[in-house]
C-alpha cells in the first residue's frame, strides 16, 4: 500500500508542470483612477444684490413761454438694487439672461442764467434692465459682457423761487444698456463681482402747462447715465461636471 501511495505522489509531481502549462495566465488586476473632472461653477440660476455709484451729463431745453434756455447737469449719486438671472456654461463659455432693478438718488439743480430766482433740476430715481450676458470663465473666475433693454424713471422740474410757480413731470424712458463685469466664486454657490454699465438712448421730452396755466416744454432731452457697482449673488445648485480630461 505504501508503495502505491508513493508512486501516485511521484506521478502527480511529474504531471503538475505539464498541466500548469495548459492553464491560461491570469493578468494581475489594478484599480484605475477616474480621469480628472472639469466642473462648471457657473451653470444655474442666481439671486443677489448690488450697490455703487452713478453719474452722467443729462440735459434738456426748457421753454416757459418767456425764454428758451438749455441746461446740462452733472449729477452724482448712489445706486443699489438686486439682480436675478440664469446662465449655462459650455466648456469655457457662459451664456445667460439677467434682469436688474435699482433705486438711485442721481439728482441735481442749477439756477437759470437768463431769469433771476429760477431753478431747474433733474432726478433719476429708478433703473431697470433686461440683458443677455456672454462670459468667458477660467475655473472660478469669469469675465463677461452684457447688453439689452434699460428703462429709467426720470423727473424734471422748473420753479420760480419768488412766486412758487412751477412746472414738473415724471416719466419712464426706455433705452438700452451695455456693460462689462468680472465675477469670482470664492466659496461654493457664492458669487462676488464688480460691474460697469452705461444706460443710454433715454429721452424725456414733455409738453404741458405749469402751475399757473402757462404752456411749457421740456425738449432736446437726454438722460445717459453711467454706473459702477459691486455685486454679491447666490447661485442655486451644486457645481456640475461638464467633461473629463482624458
Amino acid at each position: 500500500m505504501k508503495k502505491v501511495l508513493l508512486a501516485s505522489a511521484a506521478a502527480a509531481q511529474i504531471a503538475s508542470p505539464a498541466l500548469a502549462a495548459d492553464w491560461p495566465v491570469i493578468a494581475p488586476t489594478y484599480e484605475v483612477a477616474p480621469p480628472p473632472a472639469v466642473y462648471s461653477w457657473w451653470t444655474g440660476c442666481y439671486l443677489g444684490g448690488n450697490i455703487g455709484g452713478a453719474w452722467g451729463r443729462p440735459n434738456y431745453t426748457h421753454d416757459n413761454s418767456v425764454v428758451i434756455e438749455s441746461f446740462e447737469f452733472t449729477p452724482l449719486g448712489v445706486i443699489g438694487g438686486g439682480q436675478l438671472g440664469c446662465q449655462y456654461q459650455w466648456n469655457s463659455l457662459v451664456f445667460g439672461l439677467e434682469g436688474t432693478w435699482s433705486w438711485a438718488n442721481v439728482r441735481q439743480g442749477q439756477p437759470s442764467t437768463l431769469l433771476s430766482f429760477r431753478e431747474r433740476s433733474i432726478e433719476i430715481s429708478q433703473i431697470g434692465t433686461v440683458a443677455a450676458r456672454f462670459g468667458y470663465a477660467w475655473d472660478r473666475t469669469m469675465l463677461y459682457a452684457k447688453g439689452g433693454w434699460a428703462g429709467v424713471r426720470v423727473s424734471a422740474r422748473a420753479v420760480n423761487i419768488t412766486s412758487g410757480e412751477f412746472s414738473d413731470f415724471t416719466d419712464w424712458s426706455n433705452g438700452w444698456t451695455v456693460g462689462v463685469g468680472l465675477e469670482h466664486v470664492p466659496w461654493q454657490s457664492i458669487v462676488l463681482g464688480v460691474e460697469a454699465n452705461v444706460y443710454g438712448g433715454l429721452t424725456f421730452d414733455h409738453a404741458g402747462r405749469d402751475s399757473a396755466g402757462n404752456p411749457i416744454r421740456f425738449f432736446n432731452s437726454d438722460a445717459t447715465i453711467y454706473a459702477i457697482t459691486v455685486r454679491a449673488s447666490y447661485l442655486f445648485g451644486q457645481p456640475v461636471v461638464t467633461r473629463y480630461v482624458n
